[in-house]
């Protein structure tokens, strides 16, 4: 079925490596990462890993996209979901959503 489902880990941080692994595999593969200002935000929230098709978000834990993106107040479970060193959301919160419009409005002027 998946990845972890008949893994039995050592310790807890071996569990916390395996689990950063996977996750930074998969944005490397499935993400494409561009400048915060690209999607409508401050540039000071650096740079941020994009899924288009599935219209989802990815930053590193560490990264100030709360503060300077305004993205505190997506709450965990509406649109947030933190795995690992790494916190995603998703296009069912209306700010998020916002900067998919800003990135297909940027693509389309390009075009």
């Amino acid at each position: 079925m998946g990845y972890f489902t008949d893994t039995d880990f050592d310790s807890t941080l071996d569990m916390i490596d395996c689990i950063n692994e996977v996750l930074e595999r998969n944005l490397r593969k499935n993400f494409i990462q561009v400048p915060a200002s690209d999607l409508g935000l401050d540039y000071r929230c650096g740079r941020v890993y994009v899924d288009v098709a599935d219209e989802v978000l990815a930053v590193e834990c560490s990264r100030s996209i709360d503060y300077y993106g305004g993205f505190e107040y997506i709450k965990e479970g509406e649109g947030r979901m933190t795995m690992g060193d790494y916190t995603f959301y998703t296009s069912e919160s209306s700010r998020v959503q916002d900067c998919f419009d800003t990135l297909r409005e940027s693509v389309e002027e390009e075009e």
